[in-house]
């Protein structure tokens, strides 16, 4: 996948950490923190929060504007 691209239409796998792009009724934007894919939810990969968003697609870690 291009470093740009997001991907909306498969999952990570269990345990991956990605970056991932919410929306919102506002518009999509960038969550500015690493994310975890597991349990089939989206948690922060520093605090172990739950997002409390809808994840419009993602990317891998290494891929970065």
């Amino acid at each position: 996948m291009p470093e740009t691209e997001w991907n909306s239409t498969t999952a990570p796998e269990e345990g991956a950490i990605v970056y991932v792009l919410a929306a919102d009724n506002r518009g999509q934007y960038a969550i500015p923190f690493p994310v975890v894919f597991r349990d089939d939810s989206w948690w922060n990969a520093r605090t172990g929060e739950e997002l409390d968003a809808f994840v419009a697609g993602w990317r891998p870690v290494g891929n970065v504007d």
